[in-house]
């Protein structure tokens, strides 16, 4: 008895100071590790996000990247600098796009356990542009001209962002401006691009304060308010010749938005319940001024001009003369044995009588949502939305004319993400309609963010721009980016909506397209390495 007393007491204090040996070199690794200059940017590219919809917290940007600038000034090394760069985008797009997982933990998909993946993924794929934004701006002196190098390489990164890998420019910095309609006017100049380059130039010069501030210092941080003045200053003056623009005559669109939950949408049981909601609430009260009537993506499981059953009740739910163009399922004949058809995901344009008037097939598929890239190098890779066939690619974007209505450009679901790649340039469409299909992703974020998107492309090209969306958020926006109506997100119901005027003439960016951008891009880092070389 005296032994094991003994014991027990000297075994407690062995394990008691193992305790605290290992828990003060956690601390003293979690210290080390918060003290590290890529932990701090990763921190910078989190904080970033809180700028971008639908919070659109503006310090956050300024923050953020007049962080990175400093951090990027305290980089020894070429290496140490890229991971700066690459800790950022790491933050900014984990976070920015952790509502992606929302789509694999919809009840009966199967894919709950892989709902951790796409935020890490994105983090892993999105760090390579920052990345090289910031290895060229360590390149650069320090200073005006390395922010200025900053953001000439971010620019040139997120269109290269749109293009890499079939493209994904989500989130381009310059959708913060979309709660800001006088900001957003820039858009028309220099697209998405170019208002991103300023802003990233604007935020980053916070980096080279100083403190105590000097008086070179006050004035570097007064250059930023003075951009971004003068920029909203032009936005109003614009807006302001904007006021009295009226409406086409004889135009009243519906933009139906029935809000059926993405676990239901296509399930069997529930395919005739979803296509009568979409045709009660294109023939609810007012339908008899509707002209047109809009449906979202892949509005119901029918092909709505190729199944007898739907084609009927589409005639059910238009008043005579009136037009439905709706998110639709469409199959062709396939030369191959397999699959025996081809499969689109498609806008059709439907009278009163059942009659197909036109139909567009969406060109940018979403890998692995509507067809499973490298198969014949990964057999084994699927796509991860019902259905057993890929979806088949379309022409690309064109004009469609439809009876009662000026000529329509159309685009499927996040088509509308890509700057300079929305209109027909031989024939410019007088408006722009986007069905889509945002309840894969619930309540989050993402909508909000698809939403900026579309009001981005608006202003681009001087458009007006109808979206339509199966669980919101549904609304009209004219030619300036602003939203003249809306539909919150997660509710039911319909929107009876004029449709505004496009610009008189086409905007710069439209004339131009990313060339503009891109040229600013590379003359601002012209000029910043250009000083460095004369200076050597």
């Amino acid at each position: 008895m005296i032994i094991s007393r003994i014991g027990k007491p000297r075994k407690w204090k062995r394990w008691k100071s193992k305790f605290w040996r290992i828990t003060a070199l956690r601390i003293r690794i979690c210290k080390d590790f918060g003290k590290t200059r890529w932990f701090k940017a990763f921190v910078c590219g989190i904080v970033a996000v809180g700028a971008l919809p639908p919070w659109f917290v503006y310090p956050c940007l300024f923050i953020a990247f007049s962080g990175l600038i400093w951090l990027l000034d305290r980089a020894e090394t070429r290496g140490e600098a890229m991971k700066i760069g690459y800790a950022f985008g790491f933050g900014f797009f984990s976070v920015g796009l952790a509502w992606v997982s929302r789509a694999l933990m919809i009840e009966g998909m199967g894919f709950e356990a892989l709902a951790p993946l796409p935020p890490i993924g994105f983090g892993i794929w999105g760090g390579l542009f920052p990345m090289l934004a910031a290895l060229a701006a360590w390149y650069a002196p320090r200073g005006v001209r390395r922010a200025l190098a900053f953001a000439g390489a971010w620019t040139l990164s997120e269109m290269f962002r749109a293009w890499f890998l079939t493209g994904f420019p989500w989130n381009l910095i310059a959708t913060v401006w979309a709660d800001c309609p006088v900001m957003l006017q820039t858009a028309s100049l220099f697209g998405a691009y170019g208002l991103g380059m300023v802003t990233v130039f604007s935020a980053s010069l916070f980096g080279l304060m100083k403190c105590p501030l000097r008086q070179k210092a006050n004035l570097i941080a007064a250059v930023p308010f003075v951009i971004l003045s003068v920029l909203a200053g032009w936005g109003g003056y614009r807006l302001k010749s904007a006021e009295n623009v009226k409406p086409i005559n004889g135009v009243l669109l519906r933009l139906v938005q029935a809000n059926i939950p993405q676990g239901q949408k296509w399930s069997r049981d529930q395919a005739e319940q979803n296509l009568m909601k979409h045709v009660h609430l294109s023939r609810a009260k007012g339908a008899e001024k509707v002209t047109h009537v809009l449906w979202p993506e892949t509005a119901t499981q029918f092909r709505l001009t190729q199944d007898e059953f739907a084609r009927g009740m589409v005639t059910s739910a238009l008043l005579p003369d009136a037009v439905l163009l709706a998110g639709s399922l469409r199959t062709e004949q396939s030369k191959s044995a397999y699959p025996p058809y081809k499969l689109y995901n498609s806008i059709v344009a439907v009278n009163d009588i059942g009659k197909e008037l036109g139909y567009y097939d969406k060109s940018h598929l979403v890998p692995f949502g509507e067809y499973a890239p490298l198969t014949s190098v990964f057999p084994f890779m699927r796509k991860l939305t019902p259905g057993a066939i890929d979806f088949s690619r379309g022409k690309g974007v064109r004009t469609t004319n439809v009876p009662r209505t000026l000529p329509v450009g159309m685009l499927v679901c996040y088509e509308v993400i890509f700057p300079a790649h929305v209109v027909d340039e031989a024939e410019r469409p007088y408006w722009l309609m986007n069905a889509t299909n945002d309840g894969w992703y619930g309540i989050s974020a993402g909508p909000y963010q698809h939403f900026a998107a579309a009001q981005m492309r608006a202003v681009e090209e001087g458009i007006p721009l109808a979206r339509v969306a199966n669980t919101g958020i549904s609304g009209m926006i004219d030619a300036y980016g602003r939203v003249t109506a809306a539909l919150p997100l997660g509710a039911a119901g319909f929107l009876d909506v004029e449709l505004p005027r496009r610009t008189e003439k086409p905007t710069l960016y439209a004339r131009f397209g990313n060339a503009a951008p891109c040229g600013c891009a590379l003359l601002v880092l012209g000029l910043a390495f250009f000083t460095k070389r004369k200076k050597q």
